[in-house]
């Protein structure tokens, strides 16, 4: 069994690699903030909240959302124009449109297809659940991803190279990051280490259970791919790498704020005992110091937007022995497209890390739970 605490990234080829630290000590004092919440008509349909649209995408107009229930194997469509369940897409467990019944994970393409992946399975599905291609890079890369030994992670199209396919993936044994670089029409790919991402390795506790390794629990990872650049952070280190697919090469640029600093100081310790209760320890100790967000997009304005948070938490547990957070503080960090910083401010009105979010309509869109209907909090900026 292995439990896996750590998030996932994607990062192209790494030619070069420089610093840039950006220090700021006078940025715009707190901003205003309107809040207003709307709810998803699921017709006479239960929409499927178990994950919190943890598999989920947006189209690229963001006209709508693919939601998928992996217990069932559906995809719901929700119209975010018109707030209503669109369309429910069965899926196949089985036969020449069978998916995995848990895949890692998926996005929408260019072409509005679901391009879906799990260990030994990369394909591409219409919106009517038929598959329409078997990518086959279980068969292209086969030292890699015929077992189970690397994990992937993400993948990419490129949509100026239709026979193009990148993605990243961990191997188990070590936790290292690589890239496979896959030309389908020719049958081949390219691998590239990524040492860039040692470092994230001062963060990470394996859990053993009995003596023996069963996961490990470590820094999330996530990207996003804008105006030329495929930029890439993490939630304990106050930095993005950017890839410059134009000049073909990366640097690492640094924020410094009065609030959020440039790193975490906790380091956990490297292994703990699963049945010792030192995870739980682990865990809250780490959600105690600034995790620093994903980024998200804002196309009007041309910014980004990356929220960060520390929490506060008790001596209750839950159920499963995890320690319940009174409390957090959250902050939102604006960027220009340049990713300078333009402001930091505390949000008062949020007291819990934001669940899934994306900016649609000039607003920061975060999904809640609300009595078992699917609501977005809609965050404004004045």
């Amino acid at each position: 069994m292995r439990l896996l605490f750590i998030g996932i990234a994607f990062a192209f080829l790494f030619s070069s690699c420089s610093k840039n630290t950006e220090k700021e000590n006078e940025l715009p004092e707190q901003l205003n903030f309107s809040l207003d919440t709307v709810y998803v008509d699921p017709g006479d349909e239960i929409l499927y909240l178990q994950d919190k649209l943890f598999l989920s995408d947006l189209s690229a107009d963001k006209s709508y959302l693919i939601n998928f229930n992996r217990k069932d194997v559906i995809a719901e469509r929700i119209n975010l124009d018109e707030l209503k369940l669109e369309k429910l897409i069965p899926f196949e467990k089985e036969g020449p449109n069978g998916t995995p019944a848990y895949f890692s994970r998926f996005s929408l393409n260019h072409e509005e297809q679901l391009l879906i992946w799990s260990y030994q399975f990369y394909s591409i599905f219409d919106q009517n659940a038929k598959k329409v291609k078997d990518l086959g890079l279980e068969k292209i890369a086969a030292e890699y991803l015929a077992g189970s030994d690397f994990y992937p992670s993400m993948l990419f199209e490129d949509p100026k190279q239709p026979d193009r396919i990148l993605g990243v993936f961990i191997s188990w044994k070590d936790r290292t990051y690589f890239i496979l670089d896959f030309d389908l029409k020719g049958k081949k790919f390219k691998k590239t280490d990524l040492p860039e991402m040692d470092k994230l390795q001062e963060y990470n506790t394996d859990i053993l259970m009995d003596g023996q390794a069963m996961g490990s629990y470590g820094v999330a990872v996530h990207t996003i791919a804008k105006n030329g650049n495929i930029i890439l952070t993490n939630n304990s280190f106050n930095e993005a790498v950017i890839y410059d697919t134009n000049k073909d090469s990366t640097y690492i640029k640094s924020w410094e704020t009065p609030i959020l600093g440039t790193r975490k100081n906790y380091t956990p310790p490297k292994q703990v005992e699963y049945s010792s209760g030192q995870k739980e320890e682990i865990v809250r100790d780490s959600m105690e110091e600034f995790n620093y967000g994903y980024l998200v997009w804002e196309e009007a304005q041309k910014q980004f937007y990356r929220f960060s948070i520390k929490q506060q938490f008790g001596e209750d547990k839950d159920e499963h022995g995890q320690y319940i957070a009174t409390g957090a503080d959250v902050y939102l960090n604006i960027f220009d497209e340049n990713l300078n910083i333009l402001a930091e401010s505390l949000v008062p009105q949020l007291g819990a890390p934001p669940n899934k979010h994306f900016v649609k309509d000039g607003k920061i869109w975060i999904f809640e739970n609300i009595e078992d209907e699917m609501a977005f909090v809609r965050i404004g900026i004045e």
